[in-house]
């Protein structure tokens, strides 16, 4: 009996997108929420955009690079909370957990902001954002600087141990434990310690985070007189 059904073409099948570096980067951003920093690789990111890991080399010259490049992309993602009613502490106090946040979405991505010296436009952007929120709060320009950096240090840092601990998955069993070793602790030797378990292990990571920018931000505002000041009268008492 003869087959009557339609023959099926393979150039039915939808065209493959174009390779780009936008393409690339979505590969490795993807793979980067999914698995990890670690599974990200030329060959990984060439599977993922059906192309060959020589292919790639034309857009980003090793792996170094495109994770550079990533980071970036995601840098260009961070929400930046603008002034409009806020006071410029909140702004900016805003602006960096949400870069902690938007970090803390590609694990391990965070290790790679420690490792370079950021110069491409989502980097640059962040920075004159939080420049800007300084300049309005009548920060000096040295001090914004400094804070510039200081800032993107914390926040790499704290999406790194924020992946770390997620890693282990040890969560509030791990925070047990820890209080419990406080508690037992020989109180002649450690005094303060002991007397204080609770509350060294009691605020969230969330509770630490934020008090954390309220520090950094009091601290950039602080007139650095003030403090060199009271070391002067403590010497001199």
């Amino acid at each position: 009996m003869p087959d009557h059904r339609e023959p099926v073409s393979r150039r039915a099948r939808p065209a493959k997108s174009p390779l780009s570096r936008r393409s690339i980067l979505d590969a490795a951003m993807t793979l980067i929420r999914e698995h990890g920093v670690e599974a990200v690789s030329m060959r990984h990111v060439a599977e993922q955009v059906e192309t060959g890991p020589a292919s790639l080399y034309a857009y980003f010259e090793s792996r170094d690079v495109l994770l550079e490049h990533v980071l970036d992309a995601v840098y260009g993602r961070v929400e930046l909370v603008e002034l409009g009613a806020l006071d410029w502490r909140e702004a900016l106090g805003g602006t960096i957990t949400n870069t902690i946040e938007t970090l803390e979405f590609y694990p391990g991505l965070s290790a790679v902001a420690l490792g370079t010296i950021p110069t491409l436009p989502g980097a640059l952007r962040l920075a004159e954002h939080e420049l800007a929120l300084m300049e309005a709060g009548g920060i000096a320009e040295d001090r914004a600087a400094l804070a510039v950096d200081l800032i993107a240090q914390f926040a790499a840092v704290t999406a790194v141990e924020r992946t770390v601990r997620h890693d282990r998955a040890r969560g509030d069993g791990e925070r047990e434990h820890v209080r419990t070793a406080y508690q037992n602790a020989d109180p002649q030797l450690f005094p303060r310690v002991t007397r204080s378990a609770a509350l060294l292990t009691g605020p969230d990571e969330r509770a630490r985070r934020d008090f954390t920018i309220r520090v950094i931000i009091a601290g950039i505002e602080q007139d650095p007189g003030d403090g060199s000041d009271r070391m002067r009268v403590r010497h001199a008492g």
